[in-house]
This record gives structure tokens, sequence and C-alpha cells, in this order.
């Protein structure tokens, strides 16, 4: 699809649909589809445009003008009238001819060849109404209406209008014309570079959205279970969790409640503080520097892990007591509540909720079952549900961040089971890439060459995110240049600054390019969840880069994973 994502200013429910369904079908698979062609120098017009362009290798081009009305009628007088629309003496079917003459002139003006051999056509969509009208004006297999859209897909209904044109045009019925290399031809010829060559921060800017739009398809899931005041909602990396957590802690904020939003890294509790600080009555962060401050602590300098899960709870459960400053907070959300289902933990939160974690108003959201890295928690969901009466856990299921290729192949590594029930995100940019590497200095070159792509390819620092299960990573013995544009991540970062960190710290995170290295095991629980945790990060890209000696286990897990698939 160009553009890959259909703008927010396109208002045409039909429009809406038939982008859907060309981005979505599998039979369209090596097409091009050009989505609001505009068409300047108009045969019949000052200016027009097309609302798909179809560039089908073997089959041809097709114009298609998309008419969404839920009523379409042609009066005694010739006039059309579409919808509400003012009457017009324009037949969509002139219309969509108009366009494709007007866009075969432009490309033989560009490129002679390749015009003279593909196949053109026009075709009208009427995507609400059953258009079944008999006239001479028109062929009854030039109309995809309402009836076709639900009986085939949009890639059978364009291949049947565009053989039926082939078998009118006996002088180029030839076979594989347009072959696929014209095709890209003809699409370079039409829609150039500009497109292709997408700033870095427009493109950003664009996942962005597609990501939040996606995300937001899940707060049904909050709305379906807004009745009941205490839910944990389960899921695997990339269901949309934080974002409901964040969505929840909005919505009580907007209800008047005092929030406490919490969660157990660092990085991630920053970001989610940064993201809630215009939140009334809302306060958002780690568990630990929430503890910090209900004890009126400060952190030792040489503080170890067993400070922070024993002594720090300890200090703040009796500050609390001591100051009967239990009961605080209305609503407790909790983001990556794997973490947090520690015994100390829960009672300094049982306190801190008016009405406490058994009568109380609280969310929880986590992946119980692979991304607990921090070896924090001793007790399991099934021991915390048991102890309290009638939680539901409501089961999200459908990745919005990672684009198919990425999900699919992180089912496949990670041996996820069950897998995602489905990826919201369309099919684009490249394939997951494994590098194997024979030592630190094959693997900082590879690194290298790959940041090198990157950077030729137009991406920027902070686009890049480089990520290992060990501190001793190889973003830290790089040489020069790139060590000077690297720094660990969660500092202030310029554009062309590289962040670096451990897969634990970058939990809960997401960043375009991933980057994930010093992979020397695969399988065991713990290095299963590293794995399945840092390769989950990417919403564009993800690379990987494994000692030689896991190229057998590796492929292996693809075969097993591929023989198993039911569709394969």
């Amino acid at each position: 699809m160009i553009p890959a994502a259909i703008g927010p200013d396109t208002a045409s429910p039909g429009e809406q649909e038939l982008f859907r369904r060309f981005r979505d079908d599998p039979a369209t698979e090596g097409w091009t589809v050009l989505h609001s062609f505009n068409l300047p120098r108009h045969i019949s017009q000052m200016r027009g445009e097309a609302d798909f362009v179809v560039i089908a290798p073997g089959l041809g081009m097709l114009c298609l003008e998309v008419k969404a009305h839920r009523r379409v009628s042609r009066e005694a007088d010739g006039r059309w009238r579409l919808g509400n629309d003012p009457l017009t003496t324009r037949s969509p079917f002139k219309q969509a001819e108009d366009n494709m003459y007007s866009l075969l002139r432009v490309l033989r003006e560009r490129r002679r060849a390749e015009a003279d051999a593909v196949i053109a056509w026009a075709a009208v969509a009427f995507t609400h109404v059953d258009f079944r009208e008999p006239a001479v004006e028109w062929n009854e297999w030039e109309v995809i209406d309402n009836r076709d859209l639900r009986r085939a897909s949009i890639g059978e209904l364009v291949t049947r209008v565009l053989a039926k044109a082939r078998a009118c045009l006996p002088h180029k019925a030839i076979e594989g014309v347009p072959s696929r290399r014209e095709c890209d031809v003809i699409v370079a010829a039409l829609r150039p570079a500009f497109e292709v060559a997408q700033p870095a921060a427009r493109r950003r800017d664009e996942a962005a959205a597609e990501l939040l739009s996606y995300t937001e398809e899940q707060y049904a899931a909050l709305d379906g279970m807004s009745r009941n005041p205490r839910v944990v909602f389960e899921g695997p990396a990339g269901t949309g969790k934080t974002l409901l957590a964040l969505e929840a802690a909005r919505r009580a904020s907007a209800e008047g409640e005092r929030v406490l939003l919490v969660c157990f890294n660092r990085l991630l509790g920053a970001w989610i503080s940064e993201q809630a600080k215009e939140l009334t009555g809302v306060t958002a962060g780690t568990l630990h520097t929430h503890m910090l401050r209900a004890a009126g602590a400060v952190q030792p300098q040489a503080a170890t892990e067993a400070w922070f899960r024993d002594e720090l709870p300890d200090l703040a459960v009796s500050a609390l007591l001591e100051q009967d400053g239990g009961g605080t907070y209305d609503r407790l959300v909790v983001d990556e509540a794997q973490d947090l289902l520690r015994d100390t933990y829960l009672d300094f939160l049982d306190l801190r909720l008016a009405g406490g974690l058994s009568s109380g108003r609280w969310t929880f959201f986590g992946d119980f079952e692979r991304q607990a890295l921090f070896d924090a928690a001793n007790v399991s969901l099934d021991e915390f549900l048991a102890a309290r009466s009638s939680i539901p856990v409501y089961a999200l299921r459908a990745n919005c961040r990672n684009t198919p290729r990425i999900a699919r192949w992180v089912t496949m590594l990670s041996e996820l089971t069950p897998a995602y029930a489905a990826v919201r995100r369309p099919d684009g940019g490249p394939a997951p890439r494994v590098r194997y590497f024979t030592g630190a200095d094959d693997e900082a070159q590879e690194v290298q060459a790959v940041l090198a792509e990157l950077y030729a390819a137009g991406a920027e620092g902070r686009d890049i995110v480089l990520l290992s299960p060990v501190r001793d990573c190889v973003a830290k013995r790089l040489p020069s240049p790139w060590k000077d544009r690297l720094q660990p991540y969660g500092q202030d970062r310029g554009r062309n600054l590289i962040g670096y960190a451990t897969v634990q710290a970058f939990k809960g995170l997401e960043a375009p390019i991933v980057l994930v290295t010093d992979i020397t095991e695969v399988h065991g629980d713990r290095a299963r969840s590293l794995f399945y945790t840092a390769t989950t990060r990417p919403t564009e890209q993800l690379h990987v880069f494994a000692d030689a000696v896991l190229r057998d286990e590796i492929l292996d897990l693809m075969d097993r994973f591929n023989a198993e698939e039911p569709h394969a």
C-alpha cells in the first residue's frame, strides 16, 4: 500500500474499508495499490483524483472509483443522484474512465514502453449498495458492489475485472504482462522517490499514530470490565498493557479518584510518570520510588537487591502505620504486575489503597508467564487470586505493537504458547534478521555494519536501541565513530544518539528499531524469557546478533514451528 497507512483526512467509509481489504488480503501479495492518487493534469477537468490505482503483475492496472453512498439512482434526464449529493451529469463510470486515461497520459509521457505494455481498465466500487442495474454504458463486470464484497475478497474481485478486460483486448492478451519489473517501473514513474524516502520524523510520527490507534481498540477491554472493582488483565508482550494501564488511570482521574500508578523498573517508571503528569490526582512511577517517599528514607549508597526487596518495604509499612498514612488512594493501577507479586510489596500496597487489596478498587496488568525477569516475585498469580474471592482475569491476546513478521518470528523462536490471537499492525517493513558472530570482535563488526546500513537508509539515532541480556555488552565495546553516538538509554538523547540498555531495564518500553545483541543461549526458562522480552520491543525492525554455536538450535526452532503451523 502506498501510502502504508490511510490518512486521517479520508472521510469515505468505503475507501477506509477497501484500504483495509487491499492491505490485509493475501491475494494482493506482490501488488502495489496507490490510494488517493492526485491527477493535476486531468483530461476533462482542472484536476482529479483516483481513489485507488492497482498495479498487479501479470494482470494489469485498474483505476477504481469508490462510491460509499447508501442510495444511488439515475434520473430520467440522465443525471445521477449519489446519496445526498447534488445531482450531476457525470457518471461514476465516466469519472473512473477519465481518471484511467489521465493516468495513462502521465505514464506515457514518462515511460512509453511500460505504458504500452500495461493493460489498463476502470471500474466502480459501490461499497454500500447492491448495484445490478443493466445499461449499455458500462459492463456488468466493471462494477464491484456490496454483494460482491460480501462474497469474495478484493483481490479476487479485481482479478476478475482485469481478466475480463484482458479478454476485451486480444492484441494485449500476453501472459505475464506486465512483468514485476514493469510494474516496479510504473510505480516509480507514478509515485516516485519522495514517498519512498519519507523523512524519519514523519515515518516515526505516522507509526506512533498507527500504534496508538490499534491500542485504542483494546480500550474495549476496559469498557467490558468497568463494572468490576478489581480485575487482572494478563497478556503477552505487545498487547498494549502499559497504555491500557495509563488509560485506566486517566479514567479514574476523570471520575475524581486519587490514583496510584506503579511499576517495577526504573525506565518504565520514568516514562509513565512523564505520561501521567497532566492527570489530576495521579501519582505515577516505580513502586520503590513511592516507598522511599512514604518511608521518608534515603536510598543507601550501597543498596542491595535485598534492601529494596525486604528492608525498604518494611520501612515504608512502618512509616505508614506510625503516620496513619494508609488508605491514601482510591484506585491502584499496577503495570508489569508479575514483578510486584511479592508479600512485602503487596503488604505496602494493601495499606496504601482505601479498602485494601481485598475490598479496594485496583487493576493489575501483567505478563505472568514470560516477563518475570527480576526474580522479585514470590507469589504466583494463582496464589494471589486464591487469597481474594471473585477476581476476574481478562486475557489480552491481540498484538498491537509488532508487525506480523516480527510477531510470527517471536512466536516461533520464543515458543510462545498460546500464540497471539491476532496482530493488529499491517505487515510492512523488513523481516527480522539474525547475524551470527564467532567472537567479541566479530560481533562488534557485525553491529557496526548494521548501524551503518540503518543510517544510510535514513534512520536517526533516536530510532535505534541496542538491548543486551548482559551488562558487559557489545555496545560498550564499539570503536569510534559509533562509541561517540551511543549512550545509556534514559539519558537526554539528541536525534543522533543511540541508546543502549539491558533487556531487563528496557522491559515495558518499545522502540522503532531494536538490535538485540550478545545472545549466547536461547534454551532454558531464563534465557527464553530474556530473548522473548527483547525481541518484542521493536515496532518496525528487529536485528538479532547470536553466537554462531546457536545456528543449528535457531534453525531447528524455525523448522519445528513451520512444521507445526496448521496452515503450513
